[in-house]
């Protein structure tokens, strides 16, 4: 029978992930971004049109999901980690609400994208893009990981030993 134990992570490999899975979020977004950009030959600024659903829709959407993403990180922070947890359990939970978070932030603006190429209006672009930048500001480091977990001083220096198992 197989194992269903996961393989063994070091603190470089954790970083080494999470970092690949932001980098691979944002970079979807961006080239999504430049390919629409560059196919759409019509590019105007308009958000007079009341008639379309998208200049309400795309900014709700946006708004809605940028709070929501920070509610629910925070929310996983705070109920998954308890007290006793250890190491290698706080660094899943924060994986786990970090890709909560990023995935909705990558909705809106993938959807504001679309929205730019099917109108051609440059203010759903500018709404993806300052998601993107927001998403690219949140991006996970370790001084980041290490603040927001409360590590603490054992915890640190497990943290700090790149090539140590984490238990």
């Amino acid at each position: 029978m197989p194992s269903t134990n996961n393989l063994p992570q070091t603190p470089a490999t954790y970083l080494r992930t999470i970092t690949i899975i932001h980098l691979a979020l944002a970079a979807g977004q961006v080239l999504f971004g430049i390919v629409v950009l560059s196919l759409n030959k019509r590019i105007i600024i308009n958000v007079r049109d009341t008639r379309d659903p998208l200049v309400y829709a795309v900014p709700a959407l946006a708004i809605t999901c940028f709070i929501l993403s920070g509610f629910l990180y925070k929310k996983v922070l705070s109920g998954g980690i308890r007290p006793d947890s250890t190491l290698k359990g706080k660094l899943v939970m924060y994986q786990t609400a970090l890709i909560i978070r990023l995935a909705l932030l990558e909705g809106p603006s993938l959807f504001g994208i679309v929205a730019f190429f099917l109108t051609g209006s440059l203010f759903f672009l500018l709404i993806s893009v300052v998601l993107i930048g927001y998403f690219i500001y949140i991006r996970p480091t370790k001084g980041n990981i290490e603040e927001t977990l409360e590590l603490t001083f054992a915890e640190k220096q497990t943290f700090n030993r790149r090539d140590e198992y984490l238990q």
